[in-house]
This record gives C-alpha cells, structure tokens and sequence, in this order.
C-alpha cells in the first residue's frame, strides 16, 4: 500500500483508514508548521501510517513512538517504520500506563470515537514539558453535535445544540474540554488549527505551562444562545433564557468562544502545502484559505438556506450578493469550512435579514 509517498504493509487484523489521508495530510502540515525540533508520539498508531508520515515529511520530527494497545497493530507498525527508515520505538500498551513512561514534544491522539476518556493521560505525556502540542481527532460527531444530548453532557460536560451551526457547536465543544483539562495540569491552550471534515472533528493546540495561561484559557469558555422561533443567536457567559422576539432560547455550552486558528500558523501550512506534492493538495489549500477568513469572526455561522425560509424567501439569493450588500455596510463577511451554503459576519442579525 501506498500513502503519498510512503510505501506500507496493512494487515487484516489491523485498522487502517484511507478517508482519513487528507486529516493526516493536514495534521502532517501542522506538524511541520510548528518549526520546533518534536519528539512525537503516536498514542493510536494502528499500522503506524500517521507517525511515519509525520517522520518522512517533517525534518523537524526527530524521534517517533508508536502505541498500540493490540499485539498485531504494534508489531505492523514496527515493520512498517523499520521499512520507512525512521528514528522509533514501538510499545505494545494502553496509554493510559505508558503515558507515565514516554514524554512527547507532539502527542497525537486518534482513538475510535471519543478523546474524551483519553485526554487526562494524554497530558501526563507532557508532564516534564513547559510546551507541547495536543492533536486529537473525534468521530463521536453525533454526540458533539447534537444527536445525543445525554452522551454529550456524560464525555464532554456540555451541552450540544442540533441545529444549523452544529457542527461548530460540536468543535468548539471538543476544544473546551480539552482546555478544561489542561487547566488541571496548570496549562494553557491555544488553537493553532482547528476543522470539521466529513465524519470527524479535528484539533491541533499548543499547551503551555503557567497559572495564568490555564486561568485565560478558562476565561475564553461561554455560551452559543439560540431562538429557534426567529433564528437570533450570540455568544454569551450565561444563558439568559429568552429573546427579544419573545420565544424561548436554546444553548449550546459551555464551549470555547476563542479562536480555533491562528493566523500565521495556517500561512505557514499554506506555504508548506506548496511544497508538498500531496494528492489532496488543491483541497488542502481551499480548507487552509477559508479557515484563515473565518479568523476574528463570531463563534457560529448563518446558513442562508434558513434565512431564507425565516424571512419567507421563495429563492434562496445569492451568498455573493448577500456578502457584497453587507460589505457596503462595512461589515466582515466570508464563507465558512462548516457548510457550503452559509456565511459568517461581525454584522447583527437585524442587518442580516434585511440584506
């Protein structure tokens, strides 16, 4: 089997899926982007294709540990990583015991469903850091978004909200837990690049050591308010519970109301993406340009298609034409990664619908 331009061996008893190049592709691009020399591990590595691709693309990666709690994944990946010529070690284990025994500059973390469970030990792999970076991957998208309250309110301690922003809702979810956490280990997080892509969630953050930092982090969580009956929503600190059109709001929270990227990283994933020969490359730059427009927006987006059936519209207008009327007016307007028929803007929502 091939993966770009590494040549690998899969193995009947061992996981590997193909969907998932370009999520390995993007979080290849933000390991490089990260300029930082990185012993990394891979705490998931299934066949070891993520950690080697890292290794094999990134000069900064120096040494790669792959963990799989199954015998046959980590003897795959230990064959597989001798083939590729890297620096590794294999450790056959739950991470949850080895995270007392590996320290890791990048700790990647890709489980079957949830992070949740995962992310106390992950940062015990940071324990003698004063910086690492944190990649987790959720494909429990049906919880983070609103199709099981209850599972959301049991792994994540929020609450979600099903509705045209959800998938949003369900990232800014994830990042919040995983600030809650860092905050027990006295550290801070911030964003570095953050997206939703076809069945997952994915987040990749610098933690860093200090009080301070893991109070500001904490400081960043809030509320998404939602009315149902006109469709108004803001970011708030607490729910207040009703809107001025008179109807009974909905919330989704408490989540993360910071950003979930940071400008110069993603340019530097675009200059890295150019030089890279990736199959998925014009796709990565499309993602890569939206998440940098969607940079010091609100913390939801406006699909139009609802709008339109708010207001009564029989057609559904152009989002150009929406976008260019409420740029006259001075406001910030891009399209978002989240859905392809809506749009985010500092404007009020009053303006919205009148454009």
């Amino acid at each position: 089997m091939k993966e770009e331009a590494v040549e690998f061996s899969l193995s009947k008893k061992v996981f590997y899926n193909p969907a998932m190049t370009f999520c390995r592709s993007m979080s290849s691009l933000a390991v490089g982007a990260t300029g930082k020399k990185l012993d990394l591990c891979d705490s998931f590595c299934a066949t070891g294709i993520r950690g080697i691709r890292y290794a094999k693309e990134n000069r900064n990666v120096e040494s790669v540990t792959l963990i799989d709690i199954e015998k046959p994944a980590a003897r795959l990946a230990g064959k597989n990583a001798k083939k590729a010529k890297i620096k590794h070690r294999v450790l056959e284990g739950n991470i949850s015991r080895l995270a007392f025994d590996v320290a890791a500059d990048f700790l990647e973390v890709d489980p079957f469903g949830s992070p949740a469970p995962y992310l106390y030990d992950a940062f015990r792999f940071f324990n003698p850091k004063k910086t690492a970076y944190l990649s987790a991957t959720a494909t429990d998208v049906a919880v983070l978004c609103g199709g099981k309250t209850k599972a959301c309110m049991k792994n994540y301690h929020s609450r979600p909200l099903n509705n045209e922003f959800t998938h949003e809702n369900g990232l800014r979810i994830l990042v919040k837990k995983i600030a809650e956490t860092a905050a027990e280990f006295n550290m801070g997080i911030r964003p570095l690049v953050s997206f939703s892509d076809r069945h997952y969630l994915k987040t990749i953050l610098e933690v860093k050591r200090g009080a301070e930092l893991a109070y500001e982090s904490m400081m960043a969580l809030g509320y998404v308010e939602f009315c149902p009956s006109c469709g108004f929503r803001e970011a708030v600190k607490f729910p207040k519970g009703s809107c001025g059109c008179g109807g009974k709001t909905d919330y989704a929270g408490p989540l993360w109301l910071g950003e979930l990227c940071e400008k110069d990283f993603v340019a530097e994933m675009e200059k890295l993406n150019g030089k890279r020969g990736y199959s998925h490359k014009r796709e990565i730059y499309k993602l890569l340009g939206l998440l940098k427009n969607e940079i010091g927006m609100p913390p939801y987006y406006y699909s139009i298609h609802a709008l339109s059936k708010r207001r009564g519209k029989g057609n559904v207008p152009k989002m150009e034409e929406i976008a260019e009327k409420l740029r006259k007016k001075n406001f910030r307007v891009s399209r978002t990664h989240f859905s392809p028929v809506s749009i985010k803007t500092d404007a009020p929502y009053e303006v919205i619908l009148s454009v």
